[in-house]
């Protein structure tokens, strides 16, 4: 089965500021190129939800990589996922630690041109070209058989190292609105609904 990853599209990495409930909040981790994809992934998550029986799962990674949550290993291996898309921020960092160990993992592993940024253009470049040497391939789309749309996003609770450290801010806590997917991809998704 085929999955679409979308990696930190949360309104912290995306927006300088943004409004949630009639309150304004300053982003912290903000990707400057971030709202570029915004667009791009809708397309793609549309494109996904197409088929009809397209499974939407959400989980929380406390680290860059997003398999120190144990729950994902198991959520892939349950529902079949054997290749996967990965789409949203950032190239040098979240995508290319995440794209390696799916590659380490013998998961097919595809990241979607167009669908992903970087902080800094030449550490994403460089990030790029080593996950192509090591056998991701790039892409220009998604196909039509997408069964799984897996957001993995950056959420901290109380118990948080980085927390706990004093050397993370409460950014993108759980259940912060920094912690939630940007609205027009939250929207798309609640299409299915």
């Amino acid at each position: 089965m085929k999955a679409l990853i979308i990696i930190d599209m949360t309104n912290d990495f995306v927006f300088e500021k943004y409004e949630h409930e009639g309150r304004e909040y300053k982003g912290s981790l903000v990707a400057p190129l971030g709202r570029a994809i915004v667009d791009p992934i809708v397309e793609l998550v549309k494109k996904a939800l197409r088929r009809g029986n397209t499974a939407v799962l959400r989980l929380p990674k406390d680290h860059y990589n997003a398999f120190t949550n144990p729950r994902l290993e198991l959520e892939l291996a349950e529902l079949g996922i054997d290749e996967v898309f990965i789409t949203g921020l950032v190239d040098e960092v979240c995508i290319y630690h995440n794209a390696l160990v799916f590659l380490e993992k013998g998961f097919r592993t595809n990241v979607v041109k167009g669908c992903t940024v970087p902080f800094d253009e030449k550490k994403g470049h460089e990030a790029l070209g080593e996950l192509k040497a090591c056998g991701a391939k790039m892409v220009d789309t998604v196909p039509e058989d997408i069964g799984v749309i897996l957001l993995l996003e950056d959420e901290h609770d109380e118990n948080s190292e980085e927390i706990k450290s004093g050397t993370w801010p409460p950014h993108n806590m759980k259940g912060t609105p920094g912690a939630l997917t940007v609205k027009p991809i939250r929207d798309a998704l609640e299409v299915r609904n």
